[in-house]
C-alpha cells in the first residue's frame, strides 16, 4: 500500500516524495481500514473497525476477490489505476468513468465505424426523463393572433409552429421553433453542417431560457390529425466516426461545475489528448490536471485509454467485485491511498 499523507481532494501524488508505504498479508476474508496514514487489514468476523474503511478482499469458492468496503452510498468508490495494469492501457466501453486528477467522465457512446455519419446521442440522463414540448393539433387556429418573441411576427404553421418551451408567461410565452432553433445554434456555436458534411468535434451544453432560467426540453412533439411526430429541439449535426461523446460529471464534494458533452472525433486525427496544454485535443482548466494528462487513441476497432505518466493519474471506476489471480497484479486507488493486490506465486 502507499499513501500520500497529504489529504487533498481524495487524490493521489504520484510524483510525490511523502509516501508511506506498507506490506500486508491477508489470509482469509478482511476489511482494510486507514487511520492517518496507516492503514490495516481488519478480520470482518473478529476484529473492531477503527478508521476509515477503503475496501474488502473476500474469500471465496478457494479465490480471493476486491470489493467495495460496503454497498451503501457513503462508501468509497475503488479506481483501476490505468498505468499500472499490465498493458498499461485501458480498452473503453459505454457507460465507463473516468477521472483524470479530480475531473470525471462518462463515457456514453462509442462508434467505431469511419465510414457512416452518425448524429451522436447528446440527452444528459435528466433531459432523457423531462417531458417534451407539446405542439397540439389545432395550434395553427388557436395561436392565429398569437405572436412569437423573437421574430414578432404573428401565427403558427406546420412548418414552423410556434411552442412555449419554458415557464415565460405573457406576451413572451411562445416562440416560433425555427427561432428557437437558430438562437439555439448561434448560443452553441455548433460547427455547420448545412451541405450535409459531417463535422468534426464540438461541445454541448444543456440550454436554459434566459429569461425564466428554466431548462428547454431535449425534444417537440407535434400531434397530428394523422399521426404524431417526435423532433429534436435542436438539430445537432452528425458526427464522422470513429468518434466519442464523454460527459462531464459532478466533482468530489458536490463542487459546481457546468455540465457539458464532448463530442470527440478520430476520423482526421491518430488521437486525443486530454491536458492543461494548449496543444490538447481537450483541454481542461483545473489545477489537478497536467499539461498533456491522458490520450485516447484508436486501434483495431477499440477505444485505448492512456495515461502521460500525469502527477495525479488517470483512473476507471471499478463496476464489479474483481477476482486475484496468481501473477496479476491490480493496483486500485482510494482515495489518496493506492493499493497494489496480489497473489503470491506457487511454490514449486
Amino acid at each position: 500500500t502507499r499513501t500520500w499523507v497529504r489529504e487533498s481532494h481524495d487524490l493521489f501524488d504520484f510524483e510525490a516524495s511523502q509516501i508511506q508505504s506498507q506490506t500486508l498479508a491477508v489470509q482469509s476474508t478482511a476489511k482494510l481500514v486507514r487511520t492517518g496514514s496507516e492503514i490495516q487489514a481488519i478480520d470482518e468476523r473478529t476484529g473492531e473497525q477503527v478508521g476509515e474503511p477503503l475496501l474488502r478482499v473476500v474469500q471465496r469458492d478457494g479465490q480471493f476477490w476486491v470489493d467495495k468496503a460496503s454497498h451503501t452510498r457513503e462508501a468509497k468508490k475503488l479506481w483501476t489505476v490505468v498505468r499500472e495494469l499490465p498493458t498499461k492501457a485501458h480498452k473503453l466501453c459505454e457507460g465507463d468513468q473516468i477521472k483524470l486528477g479530480r475531473v470525471r467522465f462518462r463515457v456514453r457512446q462509442l462508434v467505431a465505424h469511419g465510414t457512416d455519419c452518425v448524429r451522436p446521442d447528446l440527452l444528459f440522463t435528466d433531459e432523457a426523463q423531462r417531458t417534451p414540448c407539446c405542439v397540439p393539433a389545432d395550434h395553427e387556429e388557436r395561436l392565429a393572433s398569437t405572436t412569437c418573441r423573437i421574430c414578432l411576427l404573428e401565427g403558427s404553421t406546420d412548418e414552423d409552429p410556434l411552442i412555449n418551451p419554458c415557464n415565460c408567461k405573457g406576451s413572451i410565452e411562445y416562440v416560433h421553433l425555427g427561432c428557437l432553433r437558430h438562437w439555439l445554434r448561434e448560443g452553441l456555436r455548433l460547427p455547420d453542417s448545412s451541405e450535409g458534411k459531417p463535422v468534426g468535434s464540438f461541445v454541448y451544453r444543456p440550454q436554459i431560457c434566459e429569461l425564466c432560467k428554466s431548462a428547454y426540453p431535449s425534444g417537440v412533439h407535434t400531434q397530428g390529425a394523422q399521426q404524431s411526430q417526435q423532433q429534436p429541439l435542436v438539430e445537432l449535426p452528425k458526427t464522422s466516426g470513429p468518434f466519442i461523446v464523454l460527459e462531464s460529471q459532478e466533482r468530489e464534494r458536490g463542487e459546481r461545475h457546468q455540465k457539458s458533452l464532448h463530442i470527440e472525433s478520430l476520423a482526421d486525427k491518430p488521437v486525443l489528448k486530454f491536458g492543461r496544454g494548449h496543444e490538447s485535443t481537450v483541454r481542461i482548466a483545473d489545477v489537478s490536471i497536467s499539461r498533456c494528462h491522458a490520450t485516447i487513441r484508436f486501434q483495431e476497432g477499440e477505444f485505448i485509454l492512456e495515461d502521460n505518466n500525469s502527477k495525479f493519474g488517470t483512473l476507471v471506476q471499478m463496476k464489479k467485485p474483481q477476482a486475484l489471480g496468481p501473477g496479476n497484479n491490480v493496483s486500485i486507488q482510494v482515495g489518496r491511498s493506492v493499493l497494489n493486490l496480489s497473489l503470491p506465486r506457487p511454490q514449486d
